[in-house]
């Protein structure tokens, strides 16, 4: 039996399934260096970060020449494959580990915001494809650094992309210290209203996706 020419994103072995619920699924792309994916299909619109810097070189099927990507890390950006999907393989053509998360933009949820955040610490980021399903904002915290106070009025997933500490004060009375690596990601409900404090002794740094 020939083997398929191309898989659903769901069955490439290197794009592990870490989260789902109505509104994402997310997962987590890792190669070594010269690894190279399965062409696989995406096929819903997509929002992704680059959790470390990264050389990546992207062969869509059937075209004769792919393209190499300098994506340095934090970058940011949501693909709108539901309208127009894309089958192509990934390779690591850097000299380092690859990693990226990938979250699927399911639906909208009910309560949404239209004008971007404007808060402490959140730089309101571009996205290079003109799809606005998600918005998406750098979150920046030097150690002993706190937000103040921030209602956000809509869902996100927040992507971290360094290994730190916060203590996360809600105002509903609830209040935790989470320890972070890079890479981990936290799916939150909105809206919610938070303090965020860097307690550790080293930057907090993540990107942050607005869903609309």
């Amino acid at each position: 039996m020939l083997k398929p020419e191309w898989v659903e994103v769901t069955d490439e072995p290197q794009h592990v399934h870490r989260f789902e619920n109505d509104y994402a699924r997310v997962y987590d792309v890792r190669f070594a260096s010269g690894e190279k994916s399965l062409y696989h299909r995406h096929s819903q619109d997509t929002f992704y970060v680059a959790v470390h810097a990264a050389k990546v070189y992207d062969q869509v099927f059937g075209a004769e020449q792919g393209l190499e990507h300098d994506l340095p890390a934090g970058f940011s950006m949501c693909r709108g494959h539901l309208g127009e999907p894309l089958i192509h393989q990934v390779s690591n053509t850097g000299d380092s580990p690859m990693r990226m998360i990938g979250a699927e933009v399911r639906k909208r949820p009910a309560v949404t915001t239209e004008a971007p955040l404007q808060a402490p610490h959140h730089e309101l980021a571009p996205n290079m494809f003109d799809v606005d399903r998600v918005r998406m904002y750098r979150i920046k915290l030097a150690p002993g650094m706190s937000t103040g106070e921030i209602r956000y009025g809509f869902s996100a997933l927040t992507v971290v992309l360094s290994q730190s500490s916060l203590n996360i004060d809600e105002a509903t009375g609830g209040s935790q210290v989470v320890s972070y690596e890079p890479g981990d990601h936290v799916w939150r409900d909105g809206p919610t209203t938070l303090t965020l404090t860097n307690v550790g002794e080293t930057p907090f740094e993540a990107v942050m996706g607005e869903w609309r």
